[in-house]
């Protein structure tokens, strides 16, 4: 989700005092927003393909799986860069050449 969007999100659900105490919250509220309207949106798209063309369960299933799987892959390339980001420095992320280890 776009920075702007996730602030607007958070500037919107989130209450100010909450605001300041827990940063987080807003970002946890816009993750759990980008998990669900995705795979709503694909899910109700594929029930109008499968209405328009007849084709029972078909694309229901397909935009089902694709918003589902499309998220889950976005969250967890999002916590890979953030986890990078906030383990830059640590000792467990140092290699040995740098410690002074090994040959």
């Amino acid at each position: 989700m776009k920075p702007r969007l996730r602030r607007f999100v958070r500037w919107l659900f989130v209450p100010k005092k909450a605001r300041s105490e827990d940063k987080y919250r807003g970002e946890a509220f816009a993750s759990g927003l980008e998990l669900v309207v995705p795979t709503v949106v694909f899910t109700l798209l594929g029930l109008w393909a499968d209405r328009s063309w007849g084709t029972a369960p078909l694309f229901l299933i397909l935009g089902f799986v694709l918003g589902a799987v499309g998220t889950f892959v976005s969250q967890y390339y999002r916590y890979q860069a953030r986890s990078e980001i906030n383990d830059e420095g640590k000792p467990w992320t140092r290699s040995a050449s740098s410690r002074g280890e090994g040959p």
